[in-house]
């Protein structure tokens, strides 16, 4: 499918300028002249780059979940201190 008429630009060329490292509008248009006429692709071209809806490229992000601490042991017949009352708990084989 072509991306940019003016300049018979492909989806195909997009994605591997993209792949090759393009990450901005700019980068395409540098690499491949893609909105540089009448710039009617440029909302199209941009759906390739990272993030974008048709991009094949992943955004890593580096996310910090924080480690709870382990649950400390209830020795049996003692109680939780959460709650008020025992609760029996029942093996079935």
């Amino acid at each position: 499918m072509y991306i940019c008429v003016c300049n018979a630009i492909t989806e195909r060329q997009v994605r591997a300028s993209v792949d090759g490292g393009a990450t901005t509008l700019s980068d395409l248009q540098f690499e491949l002249g893609v909105a540089t006429c009448c710039g009617c692709c440029a909302a199209t071209a941009a759906e390739y780059l990272p993030g974008g809806r048709c991009s094949s490229v992943c955004d890593v992000r580096s996310i910090a979940v924080p480690v709870n601490p382990p649950a400390t042991l209830v020795e049996s017949g003692a109680p939780a201190a959460n709650s008020s009352f025992p609760i029996p708990l029942v093996a079935t084989a």
